[in-house]
C-alpha cells in the first residue's frame, strides 16, 4: 500500500435528494485538498490516503442517495425523513470522518513497517468514539433523544474497523509506484473477492446501524413510525450494498483506461 504517505476516509444516511445534490455534497467534496485526477499525484508521489478516501467518499455517498431514493418511495418513511433532514445529513459527515480516520491510522501503520495483526482495533473503536460524541452535541433535537449504548454494537464496529484497516494494509502492500487505483485492486483481489471486501463492509454498517437505533428515543408522532422505519431502513441498506457493491466492483475491473 503505501510507501511515504504524510496525510490522510462509511457513511451515511441522508435526507431527501435534493439537499444532497448541493450542500452536503459541497461540504464533502471540500476536504479534498486537490481537485480532479491531478490529487492523486503530487510532486510526483501518489497520495495513496487521499485516493482511497475520495473512493469510500464517493461509493458511499452513492449508497446513501440510492437508500434514501428508495425510502422515499414509501410514504410513512419519506414524511419521517423530512423530520430528521439535519441528523441524516450530519450521519454522512461522522462516517465520511470515522472511515478517514481508519484509513490514516492503517496507512500510518502500515508507514512505521507495523504488520496488520498489529493493529489495534481497540484503540481505533477509541477514536471512533469521540467522533459520536461530537455528532451527538450537533444533532440534539427536540424531536428525538440519542444516547449511544455501545454495548449493543461494539464488537460489530470493531469487526468493520478491522476489515477497512486490511484493505488498507492488502492496497498498500501493491501500491508501489505511481499507479492507477483499479490497478492496483486488480493486482489485489479477485473480482468476486473485491465485491465480498465490499459487502461486507457495507453489511456490516447496516447491522451497526440497525443496531444503534435501540438508542434513539423519538418524541411525539415521530415515535409511532420508529420500528416501521428501523426495520424498512435496514431491509432497503442491506439491498442497496449488494447492489453498490456490484457496481462499484464493476468500476475498477471493466476499467480500460479509468483513472483513479
Amino acid at each position: 500500500m503505501f510507501t511515504r504517505v504524510k496525510r490522510a476516509v462509511i457513511f451515511v444516511m441522508v435526507g431527501k435528494e435534493a439537499p444532497m445534490g448541493s450542500s452536503l455534497k459541497q461540504s464533502v467534496s471540500g476536504s479534498s485538498s486537490h481537485d480532479g485526477h491531478d490529487r492523486d499525484i503530487v510532486r510526483g508521489e501518489v497520495r495513496k490516503v487521499d485516493v482511497l478516501c475520495d473512493k469510500d467518499r464517493e461509493m458511499m455517498l452513492e449508497f446513501s442517495r440510492l437508500c434514501v431514493k428508495r425510502l422515499n418511495n414509501h410514504l410513512p418513511i419519506k414524511l419521517f425523513l423530512s423530520l430528521f433532514q439535519q441528523f441524516f445529513d450530519a450521519n454522512v459527515l461522522k462516517e465520511i470522518e470515522k472511515n478517514r480516520s481508519i484509513i490514516l491510522h492503517a496507512a500510518s501503520g502500515f508507514e512505521r513497517g507495523k504488520d496488520r495483526a498489529e493493529m489495534d482495533v481497540n484503540e481505533l473503536f477509541e477514536l471512533t468514539k469521540k467522533v459520536d460524541t461530537e455528532f451527538v452535541r450537533k444533532t440534539s433535537n427536540p424531536l428525538f433523544s440519542l444516547e449511544v449504548r455501545y454495548d449493543d454494537f461494539a464488537e460489530i464496529r470493531k469487526k468493520r474497523i478491522a476489515s477497512l484497516a486490511t484493505m488498507v494494509f492488502d492496497l498498500f502492500c501493491n501500491w508501489h509506484t505511481v499507479a492507477h487505483f483499479h490497478h492496483v485492486v486488480k493486482s489485489t483481489y479477485t473480482e468476486e473477492r473485491y465485491k465480498e471486501m465490499l459487502s461486507e463492509v457495507l453489511h456490516l454498517y447496516n447491522v451497526e446501524t440497525k443496531m444503534l437505533s435501540k438508542s434513539i428515543t423519538f418524541h411525539g408522532p415521530a415515535g409511532r413510525v420508529k420500528d416501521l422505519f428501523a426495520e424498512k431502513l435496514f431491509t432497503t441498506m442491506e439491498k442497496t450494498a449488494g447492489d453498490i457493491a456490484v457496481v462499484y466492483t464493476r468500476k475498477v475491473y471493466a476499467a480500460s483506461s479509468f483513472k483513479s
